[in-house]
């Protein structure tokens, strides 16, 4: 009765919006990409490898300025001095990846995120942008930026018994440069059986972090060339701490150890299991009873978690945002005055605080958190229900429009879709929230979609240009217009030596003026952990479902 009083005031406070109908909060922003949060704390598995090399022009510096977690100390705990081995660790997932989660190429970063259980990449992006050897052991940039060469680490094998070699990396890279899914790579050249060089059209700043998403995870080329691709597409064979055994669609998704793992003695989990459970209480109420070792949430139940004492990590997230179909010139979207209604019609506080309790802030522009980010002259669209309508007649629509809002629930709740739609529909946008499973939405992502909005979050990254490509590139939200200038500043801030903030915000700023998207909210992630579990992975290289092979169990935990 308590919690159905409170979510009712709520409701009132969100202009009486049924907010409390199975909503599920979100807890990571909608990308797989490394976000910028908090500190490394732990020793990465790779301490010993050789520290990496690199000519003129030099690899990514720090680039973005880590703001401070607004929580009371976050991950309490008493730390054994020696991990322990054993145990499956459990997790709970929203929803079950929709794309495949062996076939990089073809997957979305929420399958990607999932895979990189099983699945390597040559470089990994640390908590501050800092770059990190993985399957490569060092690299080269050459002087005229036109190629990065890497030394590969020698005697890895594939789940499948095969070597990991240079042969095996441009297998793989041949295929994300002919799907058009490598922005400056040209070509691949094998110098050796642990050498390869990368061919660039220039090199940009973004060039060397690229390599550490999940587009390039490096698969067995052996297994995927026996079986077919539809084989290859639902078993991820690399060479991970942890191999790939079953998913049932929408349900379970297991990983065993890797006993040959190429870093001795690592991981120390037996296992890795992931349950589908779609409800929020039901999740929580399955952490409650020690089924589930994390639970990653926010809203009304973190706050609970809070109350009841467990440890926890919270940091900074990423940003909800509406985006439009701005370049359909039949679309009310193409109008800017109608975008600048939509944000005149959001009230950030009452989302922020009804929906939020504490753990979201209202959101003017993207990463406002980010101290690399923050645009000083901003002009802030502020809840105005006047000024909305009033820009709706300027614009030619005195009446109003209808139109839909598609939601990813992996990233945006149903509660805020909800509760944005209403606020759109007080000044005459009537909006109908719209829920597609996860396929229909990336076929509108990278496909295209009219007369709508699309409901996301913007990740944060460690090198934050990487933002533009992202999000704004060839491949994803094609449905968007970019504002006069777009593509000559982009390519000015990709293009510097190094990256520069005021490079970043002068893009930054045409794509807030423009309304290229219409941010709300700032999302801080809070991660809850059962007594006795350890999971430094996320201080190393980012979160979402990801379960390190640092991660371990006390045996009371398990």
């Amino acid at each position: 009765m308590k919690r159905t009083l409170i979510v009712l005031g709520i409701v009132i406070t969100l202009c009486m919006i049924l907010t409390a109908c199975g909503g599920t909060p979100a807890t990571t922003p909608a990308t797989t990409a490394p976000q910028t949060t908090a500190p490394q704390t732990t020793a990465p598995a790779t301490t010993t490898t050789t520290p990496a090399r690199t000519t003129t022009p030099t690899a990514p510096a720090v680039t973005t300025a880590t703001p401070p977690v607004t929580m009371s100390t976050p991950r309490p705990t008493a730390t054994p001095v020696q991990p322990q081995y054993g145990g499956t660790f459990k997790q709970a997932l929203r929803v079950g990846p929709a794309t495949p989660l062996g076939y990089p190429i073809e997957a979305a970063p929420d399958a990607q995120a999932l895979a990189i259980h099983s699945l390597e990449r040559l470089i990994r992006v640390k908590r501050g942008g800092f770059v990190e050897p993985l399957l490569a052991t060092s690299w080269d940039i050459a002087g005229d930026g036109k190629s990065i060469t890497f030394q590969l680490r020698k005697g890895v094998k594939f789940h499948d018994g095969t070597d990991f070699n240079a042969a095996a990396v441009k297998w793989n890279y041949d295929r994300v440069i002919e799907a058009r899914r490598a922005p400056n790579y040209t070509s691949v050249d094998v110098l050796g059986e642990h050498t390869i060089r990368i061919n660039l059209t220039g090199y940009q700043n973004t060039s060397l972090t690229t390599l550490s998403s999940g587009t390039f995870s490096i698969i067995s080329p052996t297994s995927s060339e026996r079986n077919g691709l539809a084989w290859t597409r639902l078993n991820p064979i690399g060479t991970g701490p942890f191999i790939f055994v079953q998913y049932d669609r929408d349900a379970r998704l297991f990983f065993k150890r890797n006993p040959n793992y190429w870093d001795p003695g690592k991981p120390y989990l037996d296992g890795l299991q992931f349950d589908v459970i779609a409800d929020e209480t039901v999740r929580k109420l399955a952490f409650l009873k020690g089924d589930l070792h994390r639970l990653d949430i926010s809203g009304l139940t973190a706050r609970e978690l809070l109350d009841l004492n467990y440890k926890y990590w919270a940091e900074p997230g990423g940003t909800f945002v509406l985006i439009p179909d701005s370049k359909n010139a039949d679309s009310p979207w193409s109008n800017l005055k109608v975008r600048q209604a939509a944000s005149h019609a959001i009230n950030r506080e009452a989302l922020a605080k009804g929906l939020g309790f504490g753990l979201m802030k209202p959101a003017y522009q993207a990463y406002p958190g980010f101290e690399v980010a923050v645009l000083p002259n901003l002009v802030k669209h502020e809840f105005n229900p006047a000024k909305a309508k009033q820009l709706l007649a300027e614009a030619g629509y005195p009446n109003g429009f209808q139109t839909s809002i598609h939601t990813f629930l992996r990233v945006i709740s149903r509660d805020y879709t909800t509760a944005v739609a209403k606020m759109l529909t007080d000044v005459g946008i009537r909006a109908t929230p719209e829920f597609p499973e996860a396929g229909k939405y990336d076929e509108m992502r990278y496909g295209g979609w009219k007369n709508s909005l699309m409901a996301h979050g913007l990740a944060s990254f460690d090198n934050f240009n990487t933002f533009f490509n992202f999000y704004f590139g060839a491949m994803s939200f094609p449905s968007v217009k970019t504002p006069a200038g777009f593509t000559e500043a982009v390519n000015a801030t990709l293009n510097s030596k190094e990256f520069d903030p005021q490079l970043f915000r002068a893009v930054l700023k045409l794509m807030e003026d423009d309304l290229m998207y219409i941010p709300y909210v700032e999302e801080i992630v809070t991660s809850f952990y059962q007594k006795g579990v350890h999971d430094p992975g996320g201080e190393i290289i980012g979160r979402l479902a990801f379960i390190s092979d640092l991660a371990w169990m006390e045996p009371s935990a398990r």
